[in-house]
């Protein structure tokens, strides 16, 4: 199998895809993001945008299931009580996905 090798140090073996998009979280904690991979082998998320979360989504956890990952936002309880609960809010997620 053969690699594409990047200026940066990023090395891509052959038959690797490359997804990414933006992606509105769905308020029910998983938000399924169906990437059109067969089969996902690395994901990364983030919040998009640049305000502060405040007492909003605040973390972002995913799973890998085959093509579609599920992402699970969390937030803290309230301002003051920091324990992570799930979030329902509907912020967007920058997310990029490889696979095959």
């Amino acid at each position: 199998m053969g690699k594409t090798n990047f200026p940066n140090g990023i090395t891509i073996e052959s038959g690797v895809s490359m997804v990414a998009g933006v992606t509105a979280l769905d308020g029910t904690n998983p938000t399924p993001i169906v990437t059109g991979l067969t089969l996902v082998t690395g994901f990364s998320c983030a919040l998009a945008g640049n305000s502060t979360p405040g007492v909003g989504t605040s973390v972002l956890t995913y799973e890998i299931s085959a093509g579609t990952v599920n992402v699970y936002a969390w937030k803290v309880t309230n301002s003051s009580t920091t324990t992570l609960i799930a979030s329902t809010g509907t912020e967007n997620v920058s997310w990029v996905a490889f696979g095959t």
